[in-house]
């Protein structure tokens, strides 16, 4: 830790820095603000992405905590998608390479900026690793203020949540029953306001994480959009930046490897998003911390899932926050957790849960009494997957654990939809869809299409999904993702073939294709790579730069 004085006292002080001090005077600001510790606020609001419109308020209170502790704050922009906007259409391919779009504008702008501190603000999916990733390049210290969830609307007597309209709009809509009163219903009322979908999609999961593993105070994830206690929050967190930059605090001096894994754990014991593994591995390289697959496999062997937030159970996030947030969940899995990880707000991890246990264990059970013996998440090998697979082990019922099935192939999640929504695909296939992973896609698309219309035509727990792509949080249903490598690059699901014999042992995390290995180096060695689906733009670098799922799918050039 150093004084963040002592390595930038002359950028704003000297005769040398009068244009600088010109440009920012030209802004507003004057000499004393400029001999304050100078604190980026990173807030990507905007009127279209519905987990961020909100942000602009809470940005408020932010930079009157850094005013308020002595700090100058500069507000600045990143952008913000919403990945329910372009479902069902190619443009879903940018939802994970924004992330590294992300990570370049934070880091960019806080360095020519020459900021002292930041504060990130995000609130959904990519959005989250994307402003961490970037404040880690910078170097600068840094606190993570999330956007929260929203709330949830009432139907037929219970809560409802977004994934229950994604799987009529993708399934139901095809059966005999007329959903269309329904589909109105949820599309009116399922997002009552601002926040992320209130379920353990990626959004929430992430949110969780980076309070989890240090990176925000303690009780600020869960806390609703729409509550003033948020609004508390900001404030706090604005304070707590100007601190954290005075003693000189980066995130990789908050941040090692037992936070790490930590954060695994609690990702394992909320049964969380699928893809907090892609983003948990590339914190893990921009740290330069070794956290692999391994890490996952082996945690997952012994944490229990302890939340029943849907789509594990019924429960919402905002039940969750009642249920005592972040705290709660780390009080109950203190047993498998670092006690002595680091945070932001100077408390180490078992001084934060050291006292604090679930307020409802009809939503957060502990661990004597578990949802499912082992951790949500499942690193699944085999001949199909030699570099591995993931899969959300909770949405697979017991019946399913055990399937053979002959192999149905696809090259696109639009190619598999169409076939299931036709009625081409029969109970005990095993639908293979290739082409869709980091390069293939490019940008590994969600396959929300395909498993949301098998769930919403009954065929959830009869048919499985193997893909080289990823799935959205919200994913229901027996379903297997992340196989790497992925058929672009020549990985063995390129040259599955229709009707082949496919082995899935979920219990014994394995999954075969079963026939003769001769067959298979046969087959490999006469594959010859597709032309790229894209070759210009940000996806033309994704095709050309992405790495491989296991190693987080984000760019990097190797040459």
């Amino acid at each position: 830790m150093n004084n963040y004085r002592s390595a930038r006292e002359n950028l704003f002080s000297t005769n040398a820095a009068a244009s600088r001090r010109a440009i920012y005077k030209g802004a507003g600001y004057d000499d004393e603000d400029l001999s304050k510790p100078l604190i980026g606020v990173v807030n990507p609001a905007n009127d279209a992405g519905l987990g961020h419109v909100h942000l602009d308020q809470l940005t408020k209170h932010v930079k009157a905590g850094i005013w308020q502790a002595g700090g100058t704050p500069f507000e600045f922009r990143t952008i913000a998608t919403c990945g329910a906007v372009p479902i069902g259409t190619p443009h879903m391919r940018y939802e994970l390479v924004i992330r590294d779009v992300i990570a370049s504008s934070v880091e960019i702008m806080a360095n020519v900026q020459l900021l002292d501190g930041l504060v990130i603000l995000a609130s959904c999916d990519s959005i989250i690793p994307g402003v961490f990733i970037g404040a880690i390049r910078s170097g600068l210290p840094t606190i993570f203020l999330s956007g929260g969830p929203q709330l949830t609307c009432q139907f037929e007597g219970r809560q409802a949540v977004m994934s229950e309209l994604d799987q009529l709009v993708f399934g139901s809509q095809y059966g005999e029953e007329d959903v269309s009163e329904k589909l109105r219903y949820l599309e009116d009322h399922v997002c009552p306001g601002a926040g992320a979908c209130a379920l353990m999609g990626t959004a929430n999961t992430m949110q969780i994480l980076m309070e989890g593993m240090g990176m925000a105070l303690p009780g600020s994830s869960t806390v609703p959009a729409v509550y003033a206690e948020k609004l508390r929050f900001a404030t706090q967190t604005g304070r707590k930046a100007v601190e954290l930059t005075r003693k000189g605090i980066t995130p990789s001096e908050i941040v090692k490897k037992e936070n790490l894994i930590n954060a695994v754990t609690l990702l394992l014991g909320i049964a969380g998003s699928t893809n907090g593994v892609l983003h948990l591995l590339s914190y893990g390289r921009e740290l330069g911390i070794d956290l692999t697959l391994d890490d996952f496999d082996r945690l997952s062997r012994k944490v229990p899932v302890i939340s029943r937030v849907i789509p594990t159970g019924k429960a919402t996030v905002m039940d969750l926050h009642h249920a005592g947030g972040v705290p709660a969940i780390m009080g109950e899995l203190r047993n498998y957790l670092e006690g002595s990880a680091a945070s932001v707000s100077g408390k180490s991890a078992g001084e934060i849960m050291s006292k604090a246990r679930s307020l409802n264990r009809e939503v957060l059970t502990g661990t004597d009494k578990p949802v499912f013996e082992n951790g949500g998440i499942a690193v699944i090998r085999g001949n199909l997957m030699p570099g591995g697979a993931i899969c959300r082990t909770t949405t697979i019922e017991r019946k399913s654990r055990h399937f053979n099935g002959p192999a149905r192939v696809f090259s696109s999640d639009d190619e598999a939809h169409e076939a299931v929504i036709s009625g081409r695909i029969n109970k005990g296939d095993v639908v293979v869809i290739r082409y869709e992973g980091p390069r293939g896609a490019p940008g590994m698309r969600e396959m929300m299409m395909t498993t949301d219309a098998l769930v919403g035509l009954g065929l959830g727990q009869d048919v499985y999904v193997l893909t080289d792509g990823r799935f959205s949080g919200f994913t229901e249903g027996a379903a297997v993702g992340h196989i790497t490598p992925e058929a672009a690059v020549g990985g063995p699901i390129a040259i599955v073939e229709e009707g082949d014999p496919i082995t899935i042992d979920i219990d014994g995390r394995k999954v075969d294709l079963s026939i003769p290995e001769e067959d298979i180096r046969r087959r490999l060695d006469d594959w010859t790579p597709p032309p790229p689906k894209v070759n210009r733009g940000i996806l033309g670098i994704c095709a050309k730069m992405a790495l491989q799922a296991d190693e987080g799918a984000m760019l990097e050039d190797r040459v």
